[in-house]
């Protein structure tokens, strides 16, 4: 009988050191797994992985890094896997999948933006969203539509830049009344206004939350202690509150990680200038700027009124997504005076800047947005990374 027991428990014993041998085994291979970085991943692991190998190879490499804010660079895969700081990807991918890939780092105000770009044919693409959009191009109806850049010459500034040269002249634009053009940033949801010659976005917050003056300072055109204000935009008040508004916003928050800046479009116009295109406020622009209001022409643009000529026809309200939300400040003043510039509201209109009317905030985003989800509707909007 006690032979009997001793030999059962040899047999338990014996189990139970073949099962721990077992499980040892396992926890050895994947810890050599884990250091070998191989392994078959998910492809958005795969990005992760790629995101972090670039990020090891530049802090190595410092002097490698873009050195001012809004410059970028690319790093191909093939640098990476040469450089020990990340496996070939066929390690992380199923048998027969072929990927190529790269990350691109932009500077930014609190340090790098890394985004990696993902190409394994058709099993998985890193979509970015000016790509996404640009397959939905329209040419009737509302949408998005591409545009032409002017085809007169706007001449040099005083510094020598060719102002035709500018992005915001370019691109593809939403036009119409119902457009599917939301996209949510970070927490807050914006309307896309283009998609520039640079895919970077121009973006329009989609209320008017905030209100004030263009201008109110002391104008040398009247008499007295008045406070009639000058429309010239740099010296402007609102060009100060935009400036305020974008300082304020988080250092690390989705704005700022992805802002670029640009030549905005500060030329007057008059009331029958039949230009929609930015040939006339394009002539006159303020260099590297990440926040401003709506150009008169971006407005203009956005109707597919055929009775829209004129900067003040009332028919530029109709089927226009941009002139449906109150009325608001434009960054265009007019050439008719010093203390006048346009508002947009049922119809576009000349006002001294000294009167209270909405800012809509407008942002410029990077083309590294990557697209994620979403229609573009108000209640579903494109969501980014």
């Amino acid at each position: 009988m006690l032979e009997s027991i001793k030999k059962v428990d040899k047999k338990i014993i014996i189990m139970f050191g073949v099962m721990i041998a077992i499980v040892l085994v396992i926890i050895i291979a994947l810890i050599v797994l884990s250091l070998s970085g191989g392994g078959t991943l998910s492809f958005e692991k795969i990005e992760t992985k790629l995101v972090s190998a670039a990020e090891s190879y530049y802090d190595d490499n410092e002097d490698k890094l873009p050195a001012k804010i809004g410059e970028s660079k690319e790093i191909k895969v093939d640098t990476l896997v040469k450089e020990g700081y990340i496996s070939a990807l066929s390690e992380y991918t199923e048998e027969g999948v072929k990927c190529d890939a790269k990350v691109i780092v932009a500077k930014i105000e609190n340090g790098y933006d890394y985004v990696a770009a993902l190409d394994c044919g058709k099993e998985y693409k890193t979509v970015f969203l000016a790509d996404y959009l640009k397959e939905k191009v329209v040419t009737s109806g509302s949408g998005l539509y591409q545009v032409t850049p002017p085809t007169t010459d706007l001449g040099t500034d005083a510094d020598g830049y060719n102002l035709s040269s500018n992005e915001l002249l370019s691109g593809y634009v939403y036009r119409g009344e119902k457009v599917n053009n939301y996209i949510q940033v970070g927490n807050v949801v914006y309307r896309i206004v283009r998609i520039d010659g640079n895919n970077d976005f121009t973006v329009v917050t989609t209320n008017n939350s905030s209100k004030g003056v263009y201008d109110d300072r002391h104008n040398s055109d009247f008499d007295n202690n008045n406070t009639q204000g000058i429309n010239d935009y740099t010296k402007s008040r609102v060009q100060e509150a935009l400036a305020e508004k974008y300082t304020g916003l988080k250092i690390d928050g989705f704005i700022k990680s992805k802002s670029v800046t640009k030549d905005v479009c500060i030329g007057a116009r008059s009331t029958t200038d039949t230009t929609k295109d930015g040939s006339t406020e394009c002539k006159v622009v303020m260099k590297d700027q990440n926040c401003s209001l709506l150009p008169v022409y971006e407005i203009l643009n956005a109707s597919l009124s055929d009775e829209c000529q004129k900067t003040t026809d009332a028919a530029c309200r109709n089927y226009n997504y941009l002139m449906s939300t109150g009325t608001f400040w434009t960054m265009t003043p007019t050439d008719k005076n010093t203390y006048s510039a346009y508002i947009s509201g049922g119809k576009m209109s000349s006002m001294e800047t000294y009167e209270d009317y909405a800012y809509k905030y407008v942002y410029y985003l990077s083309s590294r947005l990557v697209y994620e989800s979403g229609t573009g509707t108000e209640a579903d909007p494109f969501i980014v990374k």
